[in-house]
């Protein structure tokens, strides 16, 4: 008798033991397949803000503003003579 519930309940650790086992690996892969994810959505950004940079770069461009300012704004840099300097 002793030794039947001994191993029943023995029995029933393993199966519980088991089980968890199972669940265990089922998270850790879910929690796998969600980092991969993250990771890609992590390149994908970075890729993003490489290209912004390189957008910015080109807008901001020293050459490009004062391009724009001689021609859209008919904008010209001041003679020596037209320059004031001002003292506080």
């Amino acid at each position: 008798m002793k030794t039947t519930l001994t191993l029943g309940v023995l029995a029933c650790l393993i199966f519980a033991s088991a089980l968890a086992l199972v669940l265990l690996r089922y998270e850790n892969k879910a929690y796998f397949m969600e980092l991969q994810g993250l990771r890609k959505h992590r390149d994908a950004l970075d890729r993003e803000w490489g290209q912004l940079l390189l957008e910015q770069g080109t807008w901001g461009s020293h050459a490009r503003v004062e391009a724009i300012a001689r021609e859209k704004l008919a904008m010209t840099v001041p003679t020596p003579a037209e320059v004031m300097r001002v003292r506080p």
